[in-house]
Order: C-alpha cells, then sequence, then structure tokens
C-alpha cells in the first residue's frame, strides 16, 4: 500500500512536470508571453503580420505605423495616470487606516508599510530587469 502510496505521488509530480513543460514551450512558441517586447517591436510585428495578411501598400504601411505609434503612446499616458491615481488611492487608505490606530499601534503600522513598499519596489524592479534582458535578446 505504501509502494502504491509513493508511486502515484511520484506519478502525479513528473505528469506535472510533463504538462508545465509543455504548456512553457507552447507559450513560448505561440509568444504568449509578448509583454516582455518593446513597443517598437510590437509595432513592426503587426505591420508585418497585416502587410502579410492584407497586402498592404507601402502608403498604408507608413499610415499604420503612425497609427501604432500614436496609439502606444495614448497606451503609456493612460497607463501613468492609472499608476498616479493608484498611488493616491493607497495613500489615502493608509491615512485613514493611521487615524483609527492608538499611538502604540502606529510605529508597527509604519515598519509594516516600509516592508510592504520594499518588497513593492524589489517586484517592480525585477520585473523590469526581465524585460530589459529580454528585449536585449
Amino acid at each position: 500500500m505504501n509502494r502504491r502510496a509513493v508511486f502515484y505521488l511520484l506519478l502525479v509530480f513528473l505528469l506535472g512536470a510533463a504538462v508545465g513543460g509543455l504548456g512553457a514551450y507552447l507559450a513560448d512558441k505561440w509568444n504568449v508571453f509578448n509583454w516582455h517586447r518593446s513597443g517598437y517591436d510590437r509595432a513592426r510585428g503587426a505591420v508585418e503580420t497585416l502587410t502579410q495578411e492584407l497586402g498592404l501598400s507601402p502608403d498604408q504601411q507608413a499610415h499604420l505605423q503612425t497609427i501604432l505609434a500614436e496609439t502606444g503612446q495614448k497606451y503609456r499616458e493612460t497607463w501613468e495616470r492609472g499608476r498616479r491615481e493608484n498611488e493616491e488611492i493607497r495613500q489615502a487608505a493608509r491615512q485613514r487606516i493611521r487615524e483609527i490606530l492608538t499611538e502604540e499601534q502606529k510605529p508597527k503600522f509604519e515598519e509594516l508599510l516600509r516592508q510592504i513598499d520594499t518588497r513593492r519596489r524589489e517586484r517592480s524592479g525585477r520585473g523590469r530587469s526581465n524585460r530589459e534582458s529580454k528585449e536585449r535578446r
């Protein structure tokens, strides 16, 4: 009975590794994780794809590049605006929490916030490093 449990546990582990590996391979092959590509690479890829699929003329390609560049700028502006708004909401919530804390709780809360902010900076820095390294490839 014990050998049977070990066998099934090993089987589940191996099947999980195989399915995970296959999934990662297919996601990479199908460019599921395109988020790491620069905006220029995505726009160039879109122009190439649409040119091949639709038979775009050089004039149409130039217009498409302009449209995609303008759209990318609008996306970046929207993202930055949303990031600033999220930070304002976060700070307002923190202030409201401070108002309900006792004087003994406030220093502990500030320490927790420092830890949370440090982890957030590490995560966001790590994300940028990964994207930058992949863009260089």
